[in-house]
């Protein structure tokens, strides 16, 4: 298989969500999310230390564009379709000889506990599996980012792996990371 000749999409559309590839000009309102929730955001998501400025995130976006042409990555804005704001990402890592793909997840501080996330994952597995051919998707996660536990198991993954102190807080503690898979046997 060549990624760089597959379709995708450059939206999906949930109950409540567009989920679609960034665009040019897209790096201010990035800009503007981060800011609102740097402490938030500081723990996972390494770029909110490294983006300080409109350029900077419209570098980021534009990254994240090229990525997603070249298969390399897919990383999808989240926007609310009740409000057309940008509210969080998602990133899809592809081992594309594999078909194996990583899902990882953020969304604005104002926005947890409702739900986002999971409808996001859920449409992203949907369309991995049955779209895509995916054979096998995990979440990666510190054992101590209680909500991303909660939507890998809310989604159907499964726990199977737990690697002690595998990875650091931005504090420099040492602290477990959780491993969990979703099989494509194991999905509707």
């Amino acid at each position: 298989m060549k990624p760089i000749l597959l379709n995708l999409p450059s939206h999906f559309e949930t109950e409540r969500l567009i989920i679609s590839i960034y665009e040019n000009g897209d790096g201010e309102e990035f800009f503007r999310l981060l800011q609102a929730n740097y402490d938030h955001l500081l723990e996972e998501l390494p770029e909110t230390r490294t983006i300080g400025t409109v350029d900077d995130a419209e570098a980021y976006v534009r990254n994240k564009m090229v990525a997603w042409i070249t298969r390399e990555r897919l990383v999808p804005k989240l926007v609310e379709k009740s409000t057309g704001k940008m509210i969080g990402q998602l990133w899809i890592e592809p081992k594309w000889d594999r078909l194996i793909f990583e899902i990882g997840y953020f969304v604005a501080e104002n926005r947890q506990g409702r739900g986002y996330i999971t409808e996001a994952v859920r449409s992203m597995i949907a369309y991995l599996f049955n779209e895509l051919g995916a054979t096998r998707l995990e979440i990666h996660t510190k054992a101590t980012n209680l909500r991303s536990i909660r939507i890998a198991e809310r989604c159907g993954f499964t726990q199977e792996a737990r690697l002690r102190q595998r990875t650091r807080t931005n504090d420099g503690d040492m602290v477990d990371l959780i491993i969990f898979g979703l099989l494509k046997s194991e999905y509707p």
